[in-house]
């Protein structure tokens, strides 16, 4: 029997300081909140039992212990009130079949106890073997039961960690869950099922406040407007990379500006908005001021948008100031590489850059989700246009977000309702973001490809209707093209076998009781029989395949590697002993070709896609942090990022202009 390493007891030990205990509110803390990121602990209930236990042990202290002495946790209280709490399936049953042996155990060792060794007979030995016999049997059989028992345990305990690394029931991680949660006086901050943003900005107001300060640029003075003056795209800021200003109409009034500030001693490089106070229509000044809060209320995330920095108000204008970083978005860079690498360029996805912008953008994502109480007009248009690319590729921005004012519950659903809305809003545009890099198709045909449904239907029906329609369709056989992606199922609807022109046509030759038979396999151009890229699937295939009362038929398979596969359905009466000739069979040239991405990747974007349908195990954006998958890159797989990039689309923006340095 493989010995059992208790997960909860690695978690138990490390925040424990003596490895005996868990003593006092803080070493609680620490044991919990691993627990809840190792993925161990999933849903409200086990929240509330763990909140349950510690209470409990606080009470105790108090009753039993003078008031100021310290709560303790013994590793063996933990373990023996949880599994009062929540029993495991048959494991009353192994107790009690291990207290049986013991039971007889104890009764033969008294026996032995009364027995004289030197007068043992014949049957007294045999009754001896006999009990010894049936203890070894029964000690075997209880060993392989616990043992299975075990690995179910041990099998379900991991199910349910993999599962909660791609829902909410993990805690955030570290980059995204914010000082609410290390901050706070009880260990229920940390159990929150859906980010509450509101919530968040409520409680960290003083710790905003001072990260914006601290960042804050004085004394700024433009370098140069950077607003197109001429042509169709007169009014566009041309390297508003960002999207400051997208969202005004009257673009001719509100300027953007190059400039520079004073932050520490030091200048750096800025962009400002310059809002005038008279000419610009009072929606237009609002929007403004709501975009610079919104990216204020973010002053805490570390990889984001860029710094809001600073608000000047000299009168006439109000100038909205933000960290100035050069950038490119995903769309522009992918759109610039296959203009001049081809048009099917896109990455890979074990590339060094597909791996370090996949987690870049779902860090910025998630920070803004968990930390923005602003309502984002747009969440349900994110996607490649909103990547920004800086720093060699090493470093990413979220731009172009359409802010609006602080969410108001009184206006709207209860706030969890509003941003787990957002929230799946944001996983659906993570998925067009990963599509964006790994594929040149668009957008509806790149989520068919990676999010494949499990079946495809093949309606040979509608084709057999229109060779029907086709006066010479009779005098050549029945062929038709088809595709599946490795892994999905293919329903080939059939029609009666009485509408096919060839059976009609063909004046008795195929039989009186002419029928559908099982599928015929086989490689294009080989033989038939093994080695075959599909499988028939459908089961109580004798000769032929039933009929419904229209007598329609149908056969699934099943596509299992990549080829070509020859798919040949007679029809002809069984009563025959051989086909009559080929004019009597269907024929589908099935393409099976290999999946765009890997199975575990297929799985995150069919998560963000169907988020919004979920009612339990919500898949999250800090969730998915903590999948393994979204693992961050070591240093020397930053290199590898930035050669990529520099081979991909180091010329595109060269071409584009270079930049200046940022804040940071």
């Amino acid at each position: 029997m493989t010995d059992f390493a208790d997960p909860f007891l690695s978690h138990f030990l490390q925040a424990s300081s003596d490895g005996k205990y868990l003593a006092g509110e803080d070493e609680w803390k620490d044991f919990f909140g691993s627990v809840l990121s190792s993925g161990l602990c999933t849903g409200p209930s086990a929240y509330r039992a763990f909140e349950t236990i510690w209470l409990e042990s606080l009470a105790s202290s108090r009753a039993f212990s003078e008031e100021s002495s310290t709560p303790r946790l013994s590793f063996d209280s933990l373990k023996s009130r949880i599994l009062e709490m929540h029993p495991v399936k048959d494991a009353q049953e192994a107790l009690s079949a291990a207290s049986a042996i013991n039971l007889q155990a104890q009764n033969l060792t008294s026996l032995l106890n009364n027995w004289d060794p030197s007068k043992l007979d014949e049957d007294k030995c045999r009754q001896l073997l006999s009990v010894l016999y049936g203890l070894e049997k029964e000690h075997l059989q209880q060993t392989a039961e616990c043992a299975a028992l075990t690995k179910e345990v041990a099998d379900k305990m991991e199910s349910t960690r993999l599962l909660s690394l791609t829902s909410s029931n993990s805690n955030s991680s570290s980059s995204s869950s914010g000082p609410a949660h290390a901050d706070s006086g009880s260990a229920a901050a940390s159990s929150t099922t859906l980010a509450n943003p509101l919530m968040f900005y409520k409680q960290n107001i003083a710790l905003i406040e001072k990260a914006a300060l601290k960042h804050k640029v004085r004394y700024t003075s433009p370098s140069g407007a950077v607003t197109v003056t001429r042509g169709a795209d007169r009014g566009r800021a041309a390297v508003d990379v960002y999207g400051f200003g997208q969202t005004f109409t009257d673009t001719n009034n509100i300027s953007v500006h190059r400039g520079q500030g004073s932050l520490k001693g030091k200048l750096v490089d800025v962009v400002s908005l310059v809002v005038p106070k008279t000419k610009v229509s009072p929606a237009a000044v609002a929007a403004a001021w709501s975009g610079y809060s919104a990216t204020k209320s973010l002053a805490l995330a570390s990889a984001c948008v860029p710094r809001a920095v600073g608000v000047e108000d000299d009168g006439d204008d109000i100038s909205y100031h933000y960290e100035w970083i050069p950038a490119r978005s995903l769309s522009s860079l992918m759109y610039d590489a296959r203009i001049r690498k081809g048009g099917d360029f896109c990455l890979g996805e074990n590339s060094a850059l597909f791996r370090h912008w996949s987690r870049e953008v779902l860090v910025a994502l998630n920070q803004l989700h968990s930390q923005c109480p602003h309502v984002l007009l747009n969440a349900h248009d994110v996607g490649p246009s909103n990547f920004m690319v800086a720093r060699q590729g090493t470093s990413a921005r979220l731009g172009r977000l359409l802010w609006g004012n602080v969410y108001d519950p009184a206006a709207g659903p209860p706030p969890r309702a509003f941003f787990r809305e957002r929230e799946c809003a944001l996983l659906r545009g993570f998925g067009r973001i990963m599509r964006g890099m790994l594929s040149f198709e668009k957008e509806e045909d790149a989520l068919g490809a990676f999010v494949p449904d499990a079946s495809k239907t093949f309606d040979a029906r509608k084709m057999v209707a229109a060779e029907a329609a086709d006066a010479d369709s009779a005098s050549a056989p029945l062929v038709f093209p088809a595709t599946v992606l490795v892994g999905q199922r293919l329903l080939v609807k059939l029609p009666p076998v009485g509408s096919l022109k060839q059976v009609r046509d063909d004046t008795g030759a195929l039989g009186p009781r002419c029928a559908w038979h099982k599928p015929v396999l086989g490689k294009v151009g080989g033989e038939s029989g093994s080695g075959v890229c599909m499988q028939v699937l459908s089961q109580n295939i004798t000769t032929t395949l039933e009929v419904d009362a229209r007598g329609n038929a149908s056969v699934v398979l099943f596509a299992s590697r990549a080829g070509l596969c020859d798919i040949q359905i007679p029809f002809y009466d069984p009563a025959l002993k051989d086909v009559p000739n080929a004019m009597c069979t269907l024929t589908i040239a099935c393409e099976v070709t290999p999946a765009p991405c890997s199975n575990g990747l297929s799985a995150v974007m069919r998560a963000c896609r169907d988020s919004g349908n979920e009612t339990e195990n919500f898949t999250t954006l800090s969730g998915l942090l903590d999948h393994k998958y979204f693992e961050e890159l070591g240093v020397g797989d930053l290199e590898n990022v930035m050669s990529a990039y520099e081979a991909y689309f180091a010329e595109g923006v060269k071409a584009s202009g270079g930049g200046s340095t940022s804040i940071l």
